[in-house]
């Protein structure tokens, strides 16, 4: 037990260990979505956006694969057209922002956590960001969260710098925020308020220091202009558009507070983030309550240092808030994970000189690598044996068949699955009566169908046989799809 208790200690200080980490880290966010679909947590609808702005040019406004108002502003899709047009392949270029975002994050938290605990500290900050349940599933997912995660954290840890030096905010630190906070809002909305606001409000009647409470505010400008800008967007959308108001406002924002509004969500009960946040940030969560509780020093820098509690109170204030808003999703709570990796670290500098703080350390980062990197690398091969492309095979499949006779685009009625879309390369999906009308006039065409609508097709032309059959599909919104082909 001592050679075990002395190994532990010494491990976050390893720097062969801290490179060997970072180089696991970047193994678990590139694999472990592996392998690659878009058939999951609403992936195609973000995809569609990148697709759409590269096949139409539209680039303030882009819609859903079921030709709704897209809900997400534009920036991510932005990122992935510009990828796609410099020659990268769309399912790489799908993914690249929420990849980079996560690799700059994890950057951002190696160089904040060798500041403040040295090799150790960037060692912890690598592990806590990287190695729970959240970070490596985020990022390579063709989603927001990752990109949203990045740039508040960025405007919470120059608020964290400025708490730290003391020092008024200059022009070009105001100008980052600004930046910083445009970026979030043109890429996920105003939620970024919440996560930041809260502890903004918290740390003005808690910090104890007057000249503190004024360096969380980088000044009304950096804050409302961006959301000017913002509405300015919203407006134009509302002006062009009549179903905006429906699509984006209504069903993306105000669903949010409102029970059963929305197909894909429900109401989560009041305490449903906490228990999700002890058990996907762990063990780094239970490191932090144990920290906490068992070390004085921790409490009393909450007092004493208002960097730490403008930490807690960020962290803790989105968690707060997020919780009273009823429509909840476990991956919407992402961003106060890299607050929760940089107050570990600085409560572990206060306690450093503790031997039980360093084995608590040690055996926290062995225990994120067997718990989280062992599940996501072990989620690839099961994956892969449940078949999870199935869809992307099968669409594979369609295309060289259709290829062979002749076809060069595929009619695909609307589905459920809207990751056939672009599967197939299809800027719509086809009418189903013109694809009817059309395959009775005997036009050559490659008609891909569901099961349901299969038979309302075998119902007005008989039992045509498919040329394809998908077979039977799990963990699907459609059970099966068939190819009917017409030279």
């Amino acid at each position: 037990m001592s050679a075990l208790a002395s190994f532990l200690e010494r491990l976050p200080e390893k720097r062969g260990f801290f490179l060997g980490l970072v180089a696991f880290l970047l193994l678990i966010f590139a694999a472990g979505n592996l392998p690659w679909h878009l058939d999951n947590y609403d992936q195609a609808k973000q995809a569609y956006v990148a697709f759409e702005i590269s096949k139409t040019g539209k680039i303030w406004f882009q819609q859903t694969p079921q030709e709704r108002a897209a809900s997400k502003p534009p920036l991510m899709g932005w990122g992935s057209a510009a990828l796609h047009a410099a020659g990268m392949p769309w399912d790489f270029a799908w993914r690249m922002p929420s990849f980079l975002c996560a690799l700059a994050l994890l950057a951002l938290l190696i160089h904040a956590g060798r500041a403040a605990l040295g090799q150790a500290g960037a060692t912890l900050a690598a592990a806590a960001f990287g190695l729970n349940l959240l970070t490596p599933r985020l990022a390579t997912l063709v989603r927001t969260d990752i990109m949203l995660g990045f740039f508040i954290f960025l405007i919470g840890w120059l608020i964290h710098r400025k708490l730290r030096a003391a020092t008024p905010w200059t022009t070009g630190e105001q100008w980052a925020v600004f930046g910083c906070m445009l970026a979030a809002l043109f890429t996920k909305g105003p939620v970024l308020y919440a996560f930041l606001l809260p502890g903004m409000a918290a740390f003005a009647f808690l910090a104890r220091r007057p000249e503190s409470r004024k360096l969380v505010w980088s000044g009304w400008w950096t804050w409302l202009l961006p959301l000017a800008l913002f509405l300015v967007w919203l407006g134009v959308g509302l002006r062009t558009n009549p179903a905006f108001y429906g699509d984006v406002v209504d069903r993306e924002f105000f669903s949010r507070f409102q029970e059963n509004t929305r197909d894909d969500e429900r109401a989560q009960p009041l305490w449903f983030y906490l228990p999700h946040v002890l058990h996907k940030f762990a063990p780094w969560s239970l490191l932090l309550l144990g920290l906490a509780f068992c070390f004085p020093p921790v409490r009393r820098g909450l007092r004493d240092r208002p960097p730490l509690l403008w930490l807690v109170l960020w962290s803790m204030g989105g968690l707060l808030l997020m919780t009273f808003i009823p429509a909840k999703r476990v991956d919407r709570i992402f961003p106060i994970v890299p607050p929760l990796c940089l107050l570990l670290v600085e409560w572990c500098a206060l306690v450093w000189q503790d031997r039980r703080a360093r084995i608590s350390a040690g055996a926290a980062v062995l225990a994120g690598m067997l718990f989280a990197g062992g599940y996501f690398l072990g989620l690839v091969p099961v994956s892969y044996r449940d078949h999870t492309t199935a869809l992307v095979e099968f669409s594979r499949h369609v295309r060289e068949l259709a290829s062979k006779h002749g076809i060069e685009q595929i009619t695909l009625p609307g589905t459920r699955d809207e990751g056939l879309l672009l599967y197939f390369d299809l800027a719509n999906f086809s009418d189903r009566s013109d694809a009817f009308k059309q395959w009775k006039n005997g036009v050559p065409m490659a008609l891909v169908l569901s099961d349901r609508t299969t038979k309302k097709f075998r119902e007005a032309f008989g039992p045509v046989v498919p040329a394809l059959d998908s077979g039977e599909l799990t963990d699907k919104n459609e059970r099966r799809y068939f190819l009917f082909l017409r030279d």
